[in-house]
């Protein structure tokens, strides 16, 4: 098995590949950052995400709610050459439509839908799926519709099947910095749309994570904190950020990112 680090330099060169400007946020990230630093951020976070699966059995049938970018999606190809892949996307997302995105979609062998998960569901059957990748989504939906949107993953799992979630820590180092500032912690107004789609409307502490999961019929397999590679820090945001590791080290749920793996139960 990899490590992380290889994992993440295996998935560069594909990655980079893959990359496109898909749409305004992209062609800002470009600008600022640049496409290589644009990929090692999306590259680490992938192979960070996906660690938590090392310990499982290889699943046949996965459904990614959120395709984005697909960077997740070309991850999961990569690493389940065999799986059947499908992928749900929000309706008024243009890049759904765009003759590249479709033809990098049908190269990956993914099936995408197009739809509004909080107003019409998740299209598909009930127990089809083993795995569900819900990763950076969560935070982009309207709170009180969370409830049902979880309910509407474990319906679509098989007994026994796996959620792996992700969103952005509330309680991170970064976010308590922040609130000190006396700035909001990574949420946004509901008045930013891209797209037809939100940008961060709520963040969660992996609290409130376990007990929205626990609601929906799960049980709670593996929590974990991880850090993602932060673009554009000024030198001292820099130098604090590197005193934070051996302060996260001893309290990892100081880190930037939530992971939850939970299994849905029998029945």
């Amino acid at each position: 098995m990899n490590t992380v680090r290889e994992e993440r330099n295996a998935l560069i060169p594909g990655l980079r590949t893959l990359f496109h400007v898909w749409d305004d946020r992209v062609a800002e990230g470009v600008r600022n950052h640049g496409v290589d630093a644009l990929v090692v951020q999306d590259a680490h976070r992938i192979a960070h995400t996906l660690a938590v699966l090392n310990e499982q059995s290889p699943p046949r049938r996965i459904l990614e709610i959120g395709t984005g970018y697909l960077g997740m999606a070309a991850a999961l190809r990569r690493r389940l050459p065999e799986a059947c892949i499908a992928g749900v996307e929000y309706p008024g997302r243009r890049y759904i439509r765009m003759k590249d995105y479709q033809a990098r979609i049908a190269a990956e062998r993914i099936r995408l839908v197009a739809a509004d998960i909080v107003r019409s569901g998740i299209p598909f059957r009930s127990q089809t799926f083993d795995l569900a990748v819900f990763a950076e989504v969560i935070e982009h939906l309207p709170p009180q519709t969370l409830p049902a949107v979880m309910t509407e993953i474990a319906r679509t799992l098989i007994p026994g099947g796996w959620l792996l979630l992700t969103t952005p820590n509330l309680a991170s180092w970064v976010n308590r910095e922040l609130l000190l500032r006396g700035d909001s912690p990574g949420q946004q107004s509901p008045d930013l749309v891209i797209d037809g789609a939100y940008g961060h409307l709520r963040l969660y502490t992996m609290d409130e994570l376990v007990r929205m999961a626990e609601g929906a019929g799960f049980r709670i397999f593996r929590r974990a904190f991880i850090d993602q590679i932060q673009l554009g820090n000024s030198r001292m945001r820099r130098l604090i950020r590197a005193m934070s590791v051996p302060v996260k080290a001893a309290w990892p749920a100081l880190r930037d990112t939530c992971v939850l793996l939970a299994r849905r139960q029998d029945g």
